[in-house]
């Protein structure tokens, strides 16, 4: 049935219908009917005591403003299935497509003794998956009821009795109507001439972005570089990609054009509607006049505070759901956003999802293997640095402090008696008590210390740039934080003390980091023979 348009298929349905044919202004794009339909919605609205209103069920789903027409129409005929929201309404009435009309067509027609207006088309799928539009619209009289009778019937002959056309009222509101449409139309294809003329450069600059982002690998630094390349080719005064995770109440802006620094900004969602319209829809939302549309009403004031009057925001469809939901959105303080623009940001938004993607799959694999790395050299548990690791530093240090004659110690400390722990009260506790040993150690050395678990309860630690001196005073205050406090895991009373070795680097007797090793394991020894629970040191 979609072989010919609606507007054919009207003509051939009635003999006299050619004769209004030529008085059709014809529409090439379905975005300019929207248009126009919310245009011309906004103007019935201010006279809907006797108007009548005819739709297709898609229109009536899409232009939102016609739900504010529905409740001052007299009544409103939806051809096809009535939205949820309109299916309790008393003056809503639903009719089938009949023969005349199918699912890809659209209509919307408003009639009172006043306004006569037919806005109508079909959307029409080529070959190639293109959809075009074959419509037109009209304000004169003769034709819109023409328009009525051929889809409505008998309901179209009861509502043209009904408004009879007040000559003076009727010419002045027609009038109106039609000129403003006339305007609009204009605009509309002026910019759709003007569009083709700049369809070349959008490549080019679509190129351009897409060349700029390739060579990034961090999601944020794709995402910061894909909306300052933006703004460079279409103006906006704000541009700023933000993620929303389903359910929540905040959004987080990701980048920002005016500050590289943004990262993860929290916003609260009830000041940015637009947003919210555009995760429940998951299609593109814009806005020409934030102070005028309904849906920004309630943050009217606060938009024009910040000097915002046209916001438009594009979602970015990612197929991984572990991202969130992206959205692309702008904002401009003057002028509004044209149709090319709008199908401009449709496209980078395209590209920049598949860079996210691969963006994102690289970080997830940068940071597994981040993690299988320190996994291998760390202790399972206690989470301290392995003896593996343990070797490869203690070697670099000892190379380094010998090529430049700085001092270097090696710290052996071992925990007296932990055989009797685990004996009397099981590996658990005793488990426990090494994990709680590497805390406290953690907590007492310097952040330029190494720390490793040497084996069983065992652990070293590498002081650089420490002598003699300074590395008795550690081991002491190491001593004394082990041995203060009582072990989470012991009864009370039992305590947990250290023995520790201490091995200072001579720089003319000592050829390799064994040697350092040796001094700091007779060290400990010493300690243990000594009467455990103290520091000894040896060159």
């Amino acid at each position: 049935m979609n072989k010919q348009s609606l507007l054919e298929r009207i003509e051939l349905g009635r003999e006299d219908f050619a004769a209004f044919s030529g008085l059709m202004a014809p529409l090439a794009a379905h975005d300019v009917f929207l248009s126009l339909s919310t245009e011309a919605a906004c103007f019935a609205a201010q006279y809907g005591a006797d108007l009548f209103v005819a739709v297709d069920q898609h229109t009536a789903a899409q232009t939102y403003v016609l739900d504010e027409v529905r409740h001052h129409a007299k009544g409103v005929f939806v051809l096809g299935d009535v939205p949820p929201a309109w299916a309790k309404a008393d003056n809503v009435f639903t009719r089938s497509l009949g023969e005349r009309m199918d699912e890809h067509d659209r209509l919307l027609l408003l009639l009172s003794s006043g306004i006569s207006l037919a806005i109508l088309g079909t959307v029409r799928t080529a070959k190639d998956n293109l959809d075009t539009f074959d419509g037109g619209w009209t304000a004169q009289r003769p034709f819109v009821a023409a328009v009525a009778e051929t889809l409505l019937g008998e309901d179209a002959r009861g509502l043209l009795s009904q408004n009879a056309p007040h000559q003076e009222a009727g010419l002045e509101q027609g009038t109106a109507l039609a000129m403003r449409l006339a305007a609009l139309h204009t605009d509309a294809l002026v910019s759709q001439q003007r569009d083709i003329v700049m369809d070349k450069d959008d490549l080019f600059s679509v190129l351009d972005i897409l060349k700029a982002i390739s060579a990034k690998r961090r999601a944020h630094d794709i995402l910061f570089v894909f909306v300052e390349q933006i703004v460079k080719v279409v103006r906006s005064d704000r541009c700023s990609v933000v993620r929303v995770w389903g359910g929540e109440r905040h959004g987080h802006v990701l980048a920002s054009h005016e500050d590289a620094d943004i990262i993860d900004y929290d916003i609260d969602l009830e000041k940015y509607p637009e947003l919210v319209r555009a995760l429940k829809t998951r299609e593109k939302v814009a806005i020409n006049d934030v102070a005028s549309d309904r849906l920004t009403a309630p943050c009217a004031e606060d938009l024009q505070k910040a000097h915002i009057k046209a916001l438009l925001v594009i979602p970015i469809v990612l197929f991984d759901a572990n991202i969130g939901s992206l959205f692309l959105r702008a904002a401009r303080r003057e002028g509004s956003f044209s149709l090319r623009e709008i199908s401009f940001f449709e496209i980078v938004a395209g590209a920049a999802s598949n860079a996210l993607e691969r963006a994102h799959l690289f970080e997830s694999i940068q940071i597994a293997n981040e993690r299988l790395e320190r996994l291998a050299i760390t202790d399972g548990l206690t989470g301290l640095y392995n003896h593996r690791y343990f070797r490869d530093r203690f070697e670099q240090e000892f190379e380094r402090a010998l090529r430049y004659r700085l001092p270097l110690s090696c710290m052996i400390f071992d925990l007296d008696d932990f055989k009797a722990h685990n004996d009397r009260y099981g590996h658990l506790v005793g488990d426990g008590i090494l994990k709680e040993v590497a805390e406290r150690t953690q907590r007492c050395v310097r952040r330029s210390d190494i720390i490793a678990r040497y084996g069983g309860e065992e652990f070293v630690v590498i002081m650089p740039q420490t002598g003699m001196e300074g590395a008795k005073v550690e081991g002491e205050r190491l001593c004394e934080v082990i041995n203060s406090r009582a072990f989470r895991d012991l009864p009370k009373g039992e305590q947990v003390t250290v023995s520790v070795g201490v091995g200072v680097l001579n720089h003319d007797d000592m050829l390799d980091c064994e040697d350092l090793l040796r001094a700091a394991d007779k060290a400990l020894y010493e300690a243990k023979r000594l009467g455990k629970n103290q520091v000894t040191a040896k060159t």
